[in-house]
């Protein structure tokens, strides 16, 4: 599936006064790669904490997945400092439909960042982006990312369980967002 992704409004920002969501840069990455070996940050991704080679290509699909419309990969700032606090990503998953993931860095946690970039994030996809659903896939274990789905108004929707990296089981809860009528 291709998509046609506009540069966020206005001026490559999506802000509410608190939290800037913009397109990643590579002068996001130092930033980005410290974030991906926190223990917290591991217990719940399972991406692979980012080392010298990843960072070099990391822009590089951070580009293709926008230029290709798969993904847009975008990174949250404090909107009064400029200090980097998290980023969000949002993975189509066909026409009308993608995922949203997110993870806020250590040191700003605990602030409302999540729940602001989702915010922020939804609002742009099913608004200018004219998606019809969103999706949050959460694993269970994680209270805070179970607050942040509802907080942003995505209802409760499946539960499915599997084995996890460690040899256990896990379960996985998915929330959803509906665009409002149009």
């Amino acid at each position: 599936m291709a998509r046609s992704l506009p540069v966020p409004p206005p001026t490559s920002v999506l802000s509410d006064g608190v939290v800037v969501v913009r397109l990643r840069r590579a002068s996001d990455l130092d930033a980005i790669a410290e974030a991906s070996h926190d223990p917290e940050t591991r217990r719940w991704l399972d991406d692979t904490p980012m080392d010298g080679e990843a960072r070099g290509a990391s822009m590089a699909r951070v580009e293709e997945a926008w230029r290709s419309g798969r993904a847009a990969p975008l990174v949250v700032e404090d909107a009064v400092t400029d200090a980097h606090v998290g980023i969000v990503n949002l993975q189509f998953r066909g026409d009308d439909v993608a995922t949203v993931a997110y993870s806020v860095f250590p040191a700003s946690r605990g602030r409302g960042v999540a729940p602001r970039a989702v915010g922020l994030l939804s609002g742009w996809a099913l608004g200018e982006l004219g998606l019809e659903r969103l999706l949050i896939e959460v694993d269970e274990a994680n209270a805070a990312s179970l607050r942040v789905a509802v907080k942003c108004r995505f209802e409760r929707v499946a539960a499915r369980t599997g084995p996890d990296a460690e040899g256990g089981r896990r379960t996985t809860v998915v929330f959803a967002r509906r665009a409002p009528r149009r």
